[in-house]
């Protein structure tokens, strides 16, 4: 999945701007624990993205939905509106 920073903004979230983000995952069909996101330094090459790796756990459901939850900071806002939260549910398929 890719998520482009012009996809997210508002009056918090700007291109120009750093940020921090930190994220992951829980399954809804299936509580499946907090998977993490682990985000690395090639977002920096790619300045429109930020880049995750993860890893989904195998459960008994052949079909599952799942939460992925991402917090977006601004380094350089005020702590009183300097950070972002939202989730995107999806879904997988077993082969």
């Amino acid at each position: 999945m890719e998520f482009k920073k012009d996809h997210l903004l508002n009056d918090n979230i700007r291109p120009e701007n750093s940020y921090t983000i930190v994220g992951y995952m829980e399954g809804k069909t299936m509580f499946m624990g907090k998977i993490p996101l682990l985000f690395t330094d090639k977002a920096k090459n790619t300045p429109p993205y930020f880049i995750a790796q993860t890893m989904l756990g195998s459960c008994s459901e052949d079909n599952m939905t799942w939460r992925l939850w991402l917090t977006i900071e601004n380094k350089v806002a005020s702590k009183s509106n300097g950070s972002t939260t939202f989730f995107i549910d999806f879904d997988s398929t077993r082969f």
